[in-house]
């Protein structure tokens, strides 16, 4: 939901640094670089090292701001634009199992919130699929069209950075994981009902 209201602000400064890094890296590795600093943070979720967790979800999401502008210095790539989003469902989804994992209690949470997950992630990606597959054009006002991305984004209320929040909420105070999941969960409904409700309008 805010993701498209902070990009105009975001994107100058990762652009100027991406184009010293591109010199050493491709955007894939960076990707991978981002990937692996994800798996870092579930890791240190798992120790309950949280402090260090959170230094690792800041490479991890640093990264991955990055590796999207360096792709499009270059050229998008469907490949980049493939393990972008595959790379970072799967952190998300290690995410809340590292925490329904370091607490028992937390488990029927963490299920529910990763069942909700599903319900996210293919109500984003049918979605961005069938306007792919129907010629979708997008006007000179929209974002995705403007930053050249490789996927047409369904909005709602829960978006990248809601989700980077919600993360962090839970870095921060661990032992209201269960509070901050409900809450979080109930976004997520709330998301997918109403990517239904416009894709429903839109394709009946």
């Amino acid at each position: 939901m805010i993701d498209k209201i902070i990009q105009p602000y975001t994107q100058p400064f990762l652009k100027r640094i991406s184009k010293f890094l591109i010199k050493f890296i491709s955007p894939n590795q960076m990707t991978f670089i981002g990937f692996l600093f994800g798996l870092i943070m579930c890791l240190f979720i798992l120790l309950d090292m949280y402090v260090f967790a959170i230094f690792a979800l800041f490479c991890n999401r640093f990264c991955d701001g990055l590796d999207g502008v360096m792709a499009r210095i270059l050229a998008p790539t469907p490949l980049g634009g493939y393990l972008d989003i595959v790379l970072d469902f799967l952190i998300y989804a290690g995410f809340v199992l590292a925490f329904g994992l370091t607490d028992y209690s937390n488990l029927p949470f963490a299920c529910f919130l990763l069942f909700l997950y599903i319900g996210t992630s293919s109500t984003f990606l049918a979605h961005a699929a069938i306007l792919q597959n129907h010629n979708h054009k997008k006007d000179d006002t929209d974002l995705d069209n403007q930053i050249n991305k490789n996927i047409y984004y369904a909005s709602g209320l829960v978006e990248g950075l809601e989700t980077i929040m919600f993360m962090l909420f839970c870095l921060l105070f661990p032992k209201f994981f269960v509070l901050i999941s409900i809450v979080f969960s109930i976004l997520c409904l709330a998301t997918i009902l109403g990517r239904i409700y416009i894709s429903y309008k839109n394709f009946n």
